[in-house]
């Protein structure tokens, strides 16, 4: 039995589900907070309920907690934890259990803890001696979707098992609806959780801008309420009146993605983008902030990449789009399934599995 553990059950389902699904000759098990029983349930043989408040996951009830699950697994297991955050919590949790188990980190993005906030780096040099101490006791593999997070975390743990780069979770392309045609007026969207520092704040300032322009605006998301950066109800409600974007709420991504024509990220940190990685694959232009999980994309056609966040430089980008002829790439949905479907991600987790 393979243990998939994470502070949040979408983590475990959006696209680990088609990578578990991938994978023959193995049972899985989720740890996680369960929001979603019935998700869980269609990709693991078993779930056990990590009961965690995500608002508050670093919190000593979150390790008293699993401590308590860990103690109750088989001795050695795989388990195989996914995010920075979640990583951590396991390291300390492990401490107080005997049993011996492979243990696998899947850094899915550095995140707030190597973001810029001056409070992110203060917490990041109280950590550091935890790290130095015991992720080479505790993590036999860490897996990371771009280079540069793996340079910098390395420098940053002292790191030295074994690594592996595997770029993107991967996504099942057998299930999105294909775009055929660009719309007369371009439709420019913004999908993600309603975060500032996924850029939400500057994409309401580009439409703002653009709103003259022969193009129409688009917010796809839900607010997080477990995560500080989210935006609250009251900034919602705001949101929602603005008369120059259309707030769309959740979008069900494979099926509803392809009915517009510029995908837009201005998130300032990412492990491997996801939802660049479906809007290529679908057939939309994609512009976005560069950094590390977004650098990708210059492999790519129709996409741009901008080095700052220049609300001038998206403008101009979108205004030239609009007095262009728009064309469906099929080498961006060759390259994609080839290189960042879950069976290819599927395979490199196998191999890992079978050699721990």
């Amino acid at each position: 039995m393979i243990n998939y553990i994470a502070h949040w059950d979408w983590v475990l389902t959006k696209s680990r589900g088609s990578i578990v699904e991938s994978i023959e000759g193995y049972e899985f098990r989720s740890i996680c907070p369960i929001d979603n029983k019935a998700m869980l349930s269609r990709y693991y043989k078993d779930s056990i309920d990590w009961e965690i408040n995500r608002k508050n996951s670093y919190g000593l009830n979150s390790i008293f907690k699993l401590i308590k699950i860990l103690r109750t697994l088989e001795d050695n297991s795989i388990v195989h934890v996914f995010t920075l955050k979640s990583g951590f919590i396991y390291i300390i949790s492990k401490l107080f259990v005997k049993k011996e188990f492979k243990a696998i980190l899947s850094i899915t993005g550095l995140g707030y803890l190597f973001s810029k906030k001056a409070q992110a780096k203060m917490l990041k040099i109280f950590l550091r001696p935890i790290f130095y101490l015991f992720i080479n006791k505790i993590y036999d593999v860490i897996i990371f979707q771009n280079i540069d997070d793996q340079k910098t975390f390395l420098e940053y743990s002292r790191f030295k098992n074994k690594t592996e780069l595997i770029k993107s979770s991967g996504i099942d392309t057998e299930k999105y609806v294909l775009k055929n045609k660009f719309n007369n007026t371009l439709k420019v969207i913004f999908a993600s959780r309603l975060l500032k520092d996924k850029g939400i704040n500057e994409f309401t300032k580009l439409a703002k801008s653009l709103e003259d322009n022969d193009l129409e605006f688009f917010i796809a998301g839900d607010v997080d309420l477990g995560n500080p950066q989210s935006l609250n109800e009251s900034e919602l409600g705001e949101l929602k009146k603005l008369n120059y974007i259309s707030y769309l709420g959740f979008v069900d991504i494979e099926k509803e993605i392809h009915k517009y024509d510029v995908l837009v990220s201005l998130s300032a940190h990412e492990g491997f983008s996801r939802i660049l990685l479906e809007s290529s694959f679908v057939g939309l232009c994609v512009v976005s902030l560069e950094n590390n999980g977004t650098k990708f994309i210059s492999e790519l056609e129709n996409s741009e990449l901008i080095t700052s966040l220049h609300i001038d430089s998206f403008i101009k980008v979108l205004e030239n789009l609009t007095k262009n002829e728009l064309e469906i790439s099929s080498k961006n949905r060759d390259f994609i399934k080839e290189n960042y479907s879950s069976n290819e991600i599927a395979k490199h987790f196998k191999s890992i599995y079978e050699t721990i």
